[in-house]
């Protein structure tokens, strides 16, 4: 092995070493939470089909434990004001989880079921009704397995329960003292019409030893048919005969799932109406960026506008959280929001369930004897779908669709990747297998970029023909003009011009790459982020496109050296993928060799030069591999486009070979006697930014010079 094979060789190494130890930096950083693939595992048998039961046997231990225990004498350091627990309470749940069995005859009116909390006024749990945790054993008869959407976070440590929308506190202004709620029961009832179902709770504060109630406090949750909107309103009713001003603080929704084992993808994110009235978004941040600020929150200013909604989302799922302008306003925000941060509860790496908001809701006035301060918010709670968006009025005005532009890659471009969204989509509606769609996706995109891949590819033959036969000349030029730079350059074109060649139509055979890169990228975001998507199924054993195709599933995970990258399972498309990409190099390396074999280069000492041509061939071998690796773990959509991709290029290109090699025997032997061409526009650039470069080089050179002998000292004798 000669010195520059061992130096390409060795710079190799050191570029994969580089990018392990940045996939080491971002796992530090955006830690993901160990799951187990969705597409890679089935459902286990749930409850009997039917209405689930309101009670949780869970609740039942923790709300004893916060039963009113007979009050004795107040200890000096009792607080003036608390809120009275409920004596007897329970849990309630609202709507229903159930898909629907047409042939059972049963139709689920409700698009989630919500298990209300009487601790803190609280949501224990939402569950959609429309999506799976996992991919279905049986897709004819699936079991019932709803999606988590919500979840309580436990402390491990502690033993605390984070719920969702609880209530944590009301701060008395003028005793400045905050009444603490989230530990408290509520006393809860429930009632329902044809619209759907309610529930109200309600607690009261009054004085630590008095029975004189200051204020009283409403909670109520209600859930319409056929509505992703959860409405939550709370009141605050003041009781006393005097005005008093008072600062609410609630959390937002809490327990979204990770949904990738590749990545964490969950996020808090805001929308602000700016100051020209648009809809924009606001800051965002991951969990893992909030879990290291200050005191684990990120606070969320307005800018110069106001926040019009918030939430918390993963890749596919979210909770938007709209608190409503009062009755009368005419602008879309309210103005009793004052405060709204980002925040995790926990330290350990287990646990990073817990990103959720705080939001601080404060009257602009006081609250008069008798007068009540109301909240209301809307909770969408679904998936970040523009297509459910479209259907829902209030989301199209809301613009609930930002939710979904922190996942979208910036190294493409935005309208791009909406029109992989809708062009699958309509592909899809004809086909009806997004597989399929994915293979037609590639078709379209090969024959719209085929002019372009012929053109280069035309240019590159010639190119690599001009080079051969202006060899002789180029190699006399770089001879006599090797200590002059900027005549060799020079020289070189005024040859170039001369003999009708453009050294700037290489370029055009890196093109279709070039144009298929942000394609590519766009469609990753599409099939990693899209819920649309999510599970569905091309054909056998590949049953989610948005997940490793996972031929064979490992009972164990096992983990590559020194990048740390988990495999869970044999996946069989990034191995097809990387061999079909090997097979497309070697075909383009054939087609692309020289009918005579070139002579090796000798330097000073008489020794050959190595082919820098074949050296990259050389690496270009051992980065398929390396694709085939990054590439494992990836979407199998995304792997079937690359695989599908490379076997109609390397169609195309002997197809175009054959075309070129069918055009030249039908031209004749001796060319005709022509003018010089004309430099081409891209020839003519490249001459002037070769020019400019030179100049700026010998500019560069005389003002060095000139300093040098401005500094260089006087001889003394």
């Amino acid at each position: 092995m000669d010195s520059q094979t061992k130096r390409i060789l060795a710079a190799t190494v050191l570029c994969f070493v580089v990018l392990f130890g940045w996939f080491k930096i971002q796992q530090a950083l955006h830690p993901a939470k160990p799951i187990e693939p969705e597409s890679n595992q089935v459902a286990t048998s749930g409850p009997a089909f039917g209405p689930s039961s309101t009670s949780q046997p869970a609740h039942a231990e923790e709300i004893a434990k916060l039963s009113p225990a007979p009050v004795t004498a107040a200890a000096p350091e009792a607080p003036a004001f608390r809120a009275v627990s409920a004596e007897a309470t329970t849990v309630i749940t609202l709507g229903d989880d159930h898909r629907d069995r047409p042939k059972e005859g049963f139709h689920n009116p409700y698009e989630m079921k919500v298990v209300v909390s009487p601790i803190g006024a609280g949501v224990d749990s939402i569950t959609l009704s429309r999506y799976r945790n996992k991919v279905a054993k049986d897709p004819k008869h699936p079991d019932h397995d709803p999606y988590k959407l919500l979840n309580p976070v436990v402390d491990e440590a502690s033993g605390k329960v984070y719920r969702s929308f609880v209530s944590e506190k009301v701060r008395l202004v003028r005793e400045k003292q905050d009444v603490a709620l989230g530990d408290v029961l509520w006393s809860v009832r429930k009632s329902s019409d044809q619209g759907g179902e309610t529930a109200t709770l309600q607690t009261v504060i009054r004085p630590t030893n008095g029975q004189t109630d200051l204020l009283r406090l409403t909670k109520t949750y209600r859930l319409d048919k056929g509505e992703h909107h959860l409405k939550i309103t709370l009141s605050v009713e003041n009781l006393s005969g005097e005005p008093r001003k008072v600062i609410v603080t609630d959390r937002g929704p809490i327990g979204l799932l990770q949904a990738s084992s590749r990545m964490d993808g969950r996020r808090a994110m805001c929308a602000i109406v700016d100051a020209d009235g648009r809809i924009v978004p606001g800051e965002n941040a991951q969990r893992a960026a909030v879990a290291k600020a200050e005191d684990s929150t990120k606070e969320f200013p307005p800018g110069e506008g106001h926040i019009l909604w918030s939430a918390v989302s993963n890749i596919y799922f979210t909770c938007i959280e709209v608190p409503l302008p009062q009755a009368g306003s005419k602008a879309p925000y309210p103005s009793y929001l004052s405060n709204l941060a980002a925040r995790t509860y926990l330290d350990s790496p287990e646990q990073t369930d817990d990103l959720t908001l705080e939001q601080v809701f404060a009257p602009k006035a006081p609250i008069g004897a008798g007068g009540t301060f109301r909240v209301s918010l809307e909770a969408f709670c679904g998936p970040k779908s523009g297509h459910l968006f479209e259907k829902i009025p209030d989301a199209v005005a809301r613009r609930y669709d930002i939710v979904s532009d922190p996942d979208r890659s910036r190294c493409t471009f935005d309208i791009l990747s909406r029109l992989m969204v809708w062009l699958l989509a309509f592909v899809h509606r004809w086909v009806g297998n997004y597989g399929i769609a994915i293979i037609i996706l590639v078709i379209i995109v090969r024959l719209a970029l085929h002019p372009i891949s012929k053109r280069g590819q035309i240019h590159m033959m010639k190119m690599q023909k001009n080079t051969q036969r202006l060899k002789p000349k180029l190699e006399a030029i770089q001879k006599q003009y090797k200590n002059d730079k900027q005549k060799l350059n020079e020289e070189t074109m005024k040859m170039y011009r001369e003999e009708g060649v453009n050294p700037a139509g290489s370029i055009l055979g890196c093109l279709p790459m070039a144009l298929q890169t942000p394609i590519w990228i766009a469609l990753y975001t599409t099939l990693y982020t899209n819920v649309d998507l999510r599970h569905m199924p091309f054909f056998g054993y590949i049953r989610d496109l948005s997940a490793p195709d996972a031929l064979i599933t490992f009972a164990t995970p096992y983990h590559l050296p020194i990048t740390g990258w988990a495999i869970r399972s044999f996946n069989l498309l990034p191995i097809l993928m990387a061999g079909i990409m090997f097979a497309q190099q070697k075909l383009t390396q054939k087609l692309t060799k020289p009918d005579k074999p070139v002579e090796p280069k000798l330097d000073a000492d008489g020794n050959p030069v190595p082919d820098t041509m074949a050296q990259q061939q050389k690496i270009m071998g051992f980065m398929m591999i390396f694709m085939g690796l990054i590439f494992y773990n990836f979407p199998s959509g995304l792997c079937l486009y690359i695989l599908s991709s490379s076997l109609l290029g390397m169609v195309e290109q002997i197809f175009i070979r054959k075309h070129i090699r069918e055009k030249e025997a039908v031209v004749a032997v001796t060319p005709k006697e022509t003018q010089p061409k004309q430099p081409g526009f891209l020839s003519r650039k490249f001459e002037e930014l070769q020019k400019q470069a030179d100049q700026a080089r010998l500019g560069q050179y005389k003002k060095n010079e000139t300093r040098s002998k401005k500094h260089r000292k006087k001889a003394r004798f």
